[in-house]
């Protein structure tokens, strides 16, 4: 019997078939979302999580103002829009 924890309709039993042949029950894995733009919603490019990670994933991250928080082109338009909006 599974933990109460994983006891949720959000993890729904499927019959899965074995390659021997036989139906068993499998609740599915709920995944992480992966990372979105706050600004613009547009998927980013993240550090995967992988086997052997060569590096830590602070120093896979991007390093620039709202690096992992927003993608490079929105923050690049914010500070145009910034730019002309300002009083001469």
């Amino acid at each position: 019997m599974p933990r109460p924890g994983l006891l949720t309709r959000g993890r729904v039993n499927r019959k899965v078939k074995t390659p021997g042949a036989r139906l068993v029950t499998h609740r599915r894995k709920l995944y992480r979302s992966q990372g979105t733009c706050v600004l613009s919603g547009k998927m980013m490019h993240l550090p995967k999580a992988t086997k052997k990670p060569k590096g830590s994933r602070s120093s896979k991250r991007p390093n620039r103002p709202y690096g992992g928080y927003a993608t490079a082109m929105s923050v690049r338009r914010g500070i145009i829009r910034n730019a002309r909006e300002q009083p001469k």
